[in-house]
């Protein structure tokens, strides 16, 4: 394979900066002006491309020439961001794009801008070998969210996306001792406790005969659920187990007042093996032991995304782990991870996927941000080897 590759890095570099310098922080921003960005850069390419749109502000890109075929590599990121948090903890402005030490510095530069930059330089270079057929690449919206928009992936998948294998291009992992082809379930649950007011300063509620403390009652929950013991192991999860924990807290409405009604979030993290619905079982039967003439309690299902495991055994799985070993000199160990993506939307419709292998770099979720320069390149060799590996 005769490519410069270094030809193509470049303007991959100079696109990353522009996406970084687009704010799409996912409940501040919308996703508009970005996909915008991107749409313009594909037709600046010559590359085929169309907008793919449930809600007008949360729009969705396809670059490729046949969406609904099954015989392409599917490379995916996403256009939204999480926020910056204390802006005062960044050391560059978080969405300057500024290059420094061999460094890209801003919110998404591995999460997931550098994968949108990597995906469409990816398409470019299969296009200049005249094998675009090989592969198509989407950026779609909203992913922040929780995993579970029906804005973005969900929404093309429902409409009939679909591919041979997909490798969504998440960066960060600079030293490729692993490959991850899924990732724990996940959870969320309102436990809501309705208690009865009262006058804190009152003789009633001093001596219990009137009130109950919606807060306590939460209190009480959590010290019961503690209780819970979690001892399944999964061979593709080394290290991780089952964990539950409590996130968001709300109560009370005033500083003399019992509080009639608390809420908690339990944001839970499920092992394949773990029955969601059984765990559940197991939360409610602990409200109804607390349940009394004057406490009650309501459970809300916010968020149930299941576990997610890409079969190991398959031939693209394989490719892939020849590849990291050829190109980064590793054998990695094939496993899912602890936090979820949107992988799972894939893998229950049969399409085996990887989450990974987008611009080497740090700092998830937290000031200062950056990919690595030097790492762009080398993904964009790494990502068109695996194209070309897995054609017929």
């Amino acid at each position: 394979m005769d490519i410069d590759f270094s030809k193509y890095s470049s303007d991959c570099v100079d696109f990353l900066q522009k996406l970084i310098k687009i704010p799409s922080v996912n409940g501040q921003d919308n996703e508009k002006a970005i996909v915008s960005e991107i749409a313009n850069e594909a037709k600046k390419l010559g590359l085929p491309h169309q907008l793919i749109i449930k809600d007008a502000f949360h729009p969705n890109v396809f670059i490729g020439d046949d969406f609904k075929s099954n015989q392409e590599l599917l490379l995916v990121a996403h256009t939204d961001t999480v926020g910056i948090g204390d802006k005062t903890k960044w050391e560059k402005d978080p969405f300057s794009g500024i290059i420094q030490n061999n460094k890209i510095f801003g919110r998404g530069a591995i999460d997931c801008k550098g994968g949108i930059a990597l995906n469409l330089y990816v398409y470019k270079i299969l296009s200049d070998l005249g094998k675009p057929h090989l592969v198509k690449v989407v950026a779609v919206a909203d992913e922040e969210i929780a995993g579970d928009s029906d804005f973005g992936l969900r929404y093309m998948l429902s409409n009939g996306l679909n591919a041979k294998a997909a490798i969504y291009t998440y960066g960060g992992n600079s030293d490729h001792t692993s490959i991850n082809i899924g990732h724990r379930g996940v959870v969320r649950l309102w436990i809501t406790c309705h208690g009865e007011g009262a006058h804190s300063g009152s003789r009633e509620w001093q001596d219990r005969l009137k009130g109950d403390n919606a807060i306590e009652g939460i209190v009480d929950f959590l010290n019961k659920l503690k209780e819970f013991k979690f001892v399944e192991t999964n061979k593709f999860f080394p290290g991780y187990k089952t964990i539950i924990t409590p996130t968001l807290i709300e109560g009370g409405s005033g500083e003399s007042l019992v509080p009639d009604i608390a809420k908690i979030l339990l944001d839970i993290r499920l092992l394949p093996d773990t029955n969601p619905k059984d765990l559940i079982k197991k939360i409610t039967q602990i409200t109804q032991d607390l349940t009394s003439t004057k406490r009650s309690f309501e459970i809300s299902i916010k968020n149930n995304i299941p576990a997610a495991l890409s079969d190991p055994t398959d031939p693209f799985i394989k490719t892939v782990s020849d590849l990291n070993r050829e190109i980064f000199g590793v054998d990695p160990v094939i496993k899912g991870s602890g936090p979820i993506n949107e992988s799972y939307m894939l893998i229950e419709r049969g399409i085996p996927t990887i989450a990974g292998f987008g611009p080497s770099g740090d700092n998830f979720h937290a000031p200062n941000e950056y990919a690595l320069i030097d790492s762009i390149e080398t993904s964009l060799k790494f990502l068109t080897k695996v194209v070309l590996n897995l054609q017929p």
